[in-house]
């Protein structure tokens, strides 16, 4: 009887902790039913979450033909205001062109200068210390602006509406048809034509060689010769 009588007394101990047990959590109901709902807003819930979070944060690549009309656009909007776009804006320049391409065109510049030839930042010397511009750097067989292939800057090309369509396009290479058409103009006479070989570098497309549009788009090459 004692030992049954012990198990009664221990049987009402345990059923009174488990009222005030069950007591407390239903007051706490509410609140961490709040804290819940508020949790998936503020705190990823484990690695995939965070993934997710990452790659939608990414941004996207940016077409070939995007990056080209508006390099054009920013190229002869600074030639108008009478700048170099590779010694004056030589950081934006390096944005849209690709890194091979702008060594090419600086040590051009700087051979055309004499010595001293170093630069140590990779910059090309100040606009006159060249003894020219970006647009007397030359690239064969064209001498004269590289990025427009011709030897004079017709003053109505910096008035052009630019426009570029991609003709080809590989996994890291492609192939932009860029038209400067003079006051949107679709008469003969009015449109220089150029045709872009470009690469992906650095997660972003840039411009590695510019030719007049009348060669060929499968002789045009990342391998071939910058300039």
């Amino acid at each position: 009887m004692l030992i049954l009588k012990g198990n009664f007394i221990k049987d009402r101990a345990s059923v009174a902790r488990r009222s005030v047990l069950r007591a407390r959590l239903w007051t706490a109901a509410p609140v961490l039913a709040a804290v819940l709902a508020i949790l998936p807003a503020t705190a990823p819930a484990g690695p995939l979450a965070a993934v997710s979070a990452g790659a939608a944060a990414r941004t996207p690549v940016r077409a070939p033909e995007t990056v080209a009309a508006e390099f054009y656009r920013w190229y002869l909007e600074t030639l108008a205001a009478d700048q170099d776009p590779l010694s004056d804006r030589h950081e934006r320049f390096t944005a849209y062109v690709a890194r091979p391409l702008v060594e090419q065109l600086v040590q051009r510049l700087q051979a055309r200068a004499g010595p001293p030839a170093a630069v140590s930042d990779g910059r090309p010397p100040p606009d006159g210390a060249a003894g020219g511009t970006l647009a007397g750097a030359g690239a064969a067989p064209v001498r004269g602006d590289y990025f427009l292939q011709s030897e004079r800057i017709d003053g109505a090309w910096l008035r052009s509406r630019v426009r570029a369509i991609t003709v080809r396009q590989q996994a890291r290479a492609a192939h932009v048809l860029v038209t400067l058409d003079v006051d949107g103009n679709d008469g003969a006479g009015a449109k220089h034509e150029l045709l872009l070989t470009m690469v992906l570098e650095g997660g972003a497309w840039k411009i590695r060689h510019v030719n007049r549009a009348s060669v060929d788009v499968f002789e045009s090459s990342p391998d071939r010769p910058i300039i």
